[in-house]
């Protein structure tokens, strides 16, 4: 009796002992969602993409930028400050301290006063885990 007592006593030691070790690392997902207003930190031409054409004269921007260096997404429940780190050609990468996002431009059909045009592509939000949603976008741009 005593010799199985002990046998279990090890097996739940052994057991708590390989469970301890393991890293609990939940995938985390990155969930896109939208908002209404353009953030304070856009002051003058702007971009507005949505996720639906028919969306785009209406609220619930998926992305928002500066047509510079800073740009705006609403990401897992937070607005998220991005910097442009490169461009090349109609692709653009932006970072910050949770994530990378690369925007691109597969179609622009100028308008014509020239000084708005619309815009669809891709926006592909990646965390440092390698999490990764992609998104396509409808969007237009002035200034």
């Amino acid at each position: 009796m005593n010799t199985l007592k002990l046998s279990i006593i090890i097996c739940f030691s052994i057991l708590y002992s390989l469970t301890s070790l393991v890293e609990v690392n939940p995938k985390s997902s990155i969930e896109i969602e939208s908002f209404d207003s353009i953030p304070s930190g856009i002051d003058g031409g702007y971009c507005v993409f949505f996720k639906y054409p028919s969306k785009m004269r209406n609220k619930g921007h998926i992305m928002v930028n500066d047509l510079a260096t800073t740009a705006y997404m609403m990401i897992n429940h937070r607005i998220e400050e991005f910097t442009l780190v490169t461009n090349r050609k109609n692709v653009f990468w932006y970072k910050n301290k949770k994530f990378t996002l690369k925007v691109t431009v597969s179609h622009t059909q100028n308008k014509s006063d020239g000084e708005f045009y619309n815009v669809k592509g891709l926006l592909i939000v990646e965390d440092y885990n390698k999490n990764q949603q992609k998104l396509a976008f409808y969007g237009n741009c002035s200034w």
